[in-house]
């Protein structure tokens, strides 16, 4: 599904058709079965994230009626992202073993993706508990009919600039951080920051190649640091692990193959974001606008 403004489109209204949609599909994707897929899950949590990215711009423009969404929103993506962490270290495992064929054998491989079954077992088993999956879906329908009084305070691009320059100014200092201190919890919050633009470029990706480049190179970034992420999430998974008995591989035999990707990941990401957060804000500001202005001239007036 297309998450896009349309030209000549108040944005008051672009947004707010856009978050219902994208609240239609996560119930939707959820409704499919009981409890929800593996894809059900993670076509819900993607719709959530942009309906999350929306809301940020409504607040940082002194919008009104969004109210206890936000919170609302994030227990909901925190219930989600449960079962579908278990789903993210299968992807990071076969990844890892892709890059370090040597340091994560096909025995070892195996024994991951037994542990992993049986985490991923239990996730769900807890999440069907106490209609879970009915509770989600019935706070999916209440924020579908409160969007409809969400307003923000500016129009046209004016009601995205301050959303768009907070993000891109947190990023900046969240590259720099990262770059400086190479820890993992700082290229986490550097992606965070990183999606956070992504999703706002998009609204209005048609405007302009610029905008459709830095929209490409932005995604290429946070699924580097994506996968980074997920590779601290199975480590800690299995570090929590205290018994040797039931945990299938060591974790020295895995840190070799984690070290490796981690320099991979966090090296490609800041290669293909980097230059984007050369510039100074308000410049980047500017050309956001003019590329706004010459979309919205392109389409006549409905």
């Amino acid at each position: 599904m297309s998450f896009e403004l349309k030209p000549r489109e108040q944005v008051n209204h672009g947004l707010r058709r856009l978050i219902r949609k994208e609240l239609r599909g996560a119930r939707r994707a959820l409704d499919s079965t009981h409890p929800p897929t593996a894809d059900g899950i993670h076509e819900a949590r993607k719709s959530l994230k942009k309906v999350r990215a929306i809301v940020t711009l409504i607040d940082a423009d002194d919008g009104r009626g969004v109210g206890r969404a936000r919170k609302r929103l994030r227990k909901i993506g925190q219930t989600l992202s449960r079962v579908r962490d278990a789903d993210a270290m299968f992807e990071i495992v076969e990844k890892l073993h892709r890059s370090a064929p040597r340091m994560l054998d096909a025995r070892s491989l195996k024994a991951l993706r037994m542990w992993l079954a049986g985490r991923r077992s239990a996730a769900l088993a807890t999440a069907g508990k106490k209609n879970t999956w009915d509770r989600v879906e019935d706070d999916l329908r209440a924020l579908r009919r409160k969007a409809k009084g969400w307003r923000q305070s500016h129009q046209a691009f004016g009601a995205l600039s301050r959303g768009i320059e907070d993000s891109f100014r947190r990023g900046k200092k969240a590259l720099a951080r990262a770059k400086k201190r190479r820890r993992a919890d700082d290229f986490h919050r550097w992606r965070k920051q990183i999606k956070s633009l992504w999703y706002e470029l998009r609204l209005f990706e048609p405007a302009d190649a610029a905008v459709t480049r830095d929209v490409r190179a932005l995604h290429r970034a946070e699924s580097w640091l994506g996968d980074d992420h997920n590779v601290v999430v199975l480590c800690t998974a299995l570090s929590r692990d205290g018994s040797r008995r039931t945990r299938p591989i060591s974790i020295e035999q895995l840190k070799g193959a984690a070290d490796r990707y981690h320099q991979l990941a966090r090296r490609r990401a800041i290669k293909s974001a980097s230059r984007i957060y050369t510039r100074k804000s308000d410049r980047y500001l500017r050309d956001l606008k003019r590329a706004w202005r010459k979309w919205q001239h392109r389409h006549p007036a409905a």
